[in-house]
């Protein structure tokens, strides 16, 4: 019963959030509650934990808008979006010319999240789909993304992410995965040497807008033989080449 009651009252207040987002004006509490067919006293409730969390603006005059925060969200979705409309043909690319899986990978408070992949010929299946979330501890890509946040962003992360082992290789001193992070900024590249899945070794580089920040990170996975030596060079520099291809097309559309 409880379940339920918490699943009405997450309907309710998002039916709130739509209707002031969809009313293209300021709405009084009154037409809000005539519209939703709640009790007053219950859409101020509603209300008031919105406006706490920045999605909805009190004004003035008493009357309700849609917050900031909506703004902010819509923003990311959407430049996460464009990012993998204009990276997909150079993964596709780079899948071709390296035979190996590539990810695209954004960061989500404390973890990635894969936002597109394309399987390559030869790799071991991999657990990874879009829309997985994963560590940024012990990927290749979480890497990259936590290497080029700031000293105090990444404070923050180890302050709240404990450093699980996930293989027998994964970091899991705050110290070392700080030194870590500062080798992959002079580089300008991540490797995750089975440090997530035994088997599978990863390389993972910067994607960046034209501001200069690091939006994403793109990675190349597969078995682990098949990154040593030359190889391995060979797999870095078409991987710099990529990321640095798709973000040359993310500058030109400032």
């Amino acid at each position: 019963m409880k379940n339920k009651v918490g699943i009405g009252s997450a309907a309710q207040t998002l039916e709130i959030l739509e209707i002031l987002i969809l009313a293209g004006r300021e709405l009084s509490l009154k037409e809000i509650a005539q519209k939703t067919n709640l009790h007053i006293s219950t859409v101020h409730r509603y209300l008031s934990t919105l406006i706490d969390k920045g999605y909805v603006r009190k004004l003035p005059s008493g009357n309700y808008k849609p917050g900031f925060r909506i703004l902010e969200l819509s923003n990311y979705v959407l430049q996460s979006l464009d990012i993998r409309e204009i990276a997909h043909p150079f993964l596709v690319e780079l899948m071709n010319n390296t035979k190996q899986t590539v990810h695209l990978t954004i960061k989500d408070g404390y973890e990635g999240v894969y936002i597109d992949k394309v399987e390559g010929p030869e790799t071991l299946p991999m657990m990874s789909r879009i829309g997985m979330r994963m560590p940024l501890y012990s990927t290749s890509f979480g890497k990259v993304l936590l290497a080029y946040s700031s000293e105090e962003e990444i404070e923050d992360y180890l302050r709240h992410v404990p450093l699980k082992p996930r293989t027998k290789n994964t970091i899991t001193d705050p110290e070392k995965l700080k030194e870590e992070l500062r080798k992959v900024r002079t580089l300008g590249y991540a490797f995750d040497d089975e440090e997530n899945e035994i088997g599978i070794r990863c390389l993972g580089v910067p994607i960046f807008d034209y501001a200069g920040k690091v939006i994403a990170a793109i990675s190349i996975s597969g078995y682990f033989l098949n990154f040593e030596g030359e190889r391995k060079e060979n797999l870095i520099l078409e991987l710099k080449k990529t990321g640095e291809n798709i973000s040359n097309v993310l500058r030109s559309r400032r």
